[in-house]
């Protein structure tokens, strides 16, 4: 096992790596330092003093129910997430169209008809006249 940090527990045993140097420093557990100042501590050496984690079990029911209901949540979320899809292109469309049809709205008079030059502009939004203003004023 090679250099022990601090406030981190070791992998194999699960005790945290200060506990590991007390029992290096109590003559408990043997280890030899190495060039950078580590500690070097044999695996069956340091499984003597402090006994190894246990192996996850692999297929237990409750955790076999765990990942169904999870798997469940997952697929039912990516149902709520194509139907938000869905509504959001519509929306889109909805509103493309409107802009679409919203300069020919501003072209023709109060009748429907044409004006008259025809050269009426079209009248500038107040967020695209302040977007404008920001940019000119700096």
């Amino acid at each position: 096992m090679k250099g022990l940090g601090r406030h981190r527990p070791v992998p194999a045993t699960g005790v945290n790596r200060s506990t590991v140097l007390r029992a290096i420093k109590a003559g408990r557990l043997s280890a030899q330092r190495d060039e950078q100042g580590g500690w070097q501590i044999d695996p069956a050496e340091l499984h003597r003093v402090f006994s190894p984690l246990p192996a996850a079990a692999t297929s237990s029911p409750a955790s076999a129910q765990r990942d169904a209901m999870a798997d469940a949540l997952v697929a039912e979320l990516r149902a709520v997430i194509a139907d938000l899809r869905q509504d959001r292109d519509r929306w889109r469309e909805a509103f493309e169209r409107q802009q679409r049809a919203l300069p020919m709205a501003t072209q023709l008079g109060a009748t429907g008809e044409a004006t008259e030059t025809g050269s009426k502009e079209v009248p500038v939004s107040r967020l695209r006249r302040a977007w404008r203003w920001m940019q000119a004023s700096g």
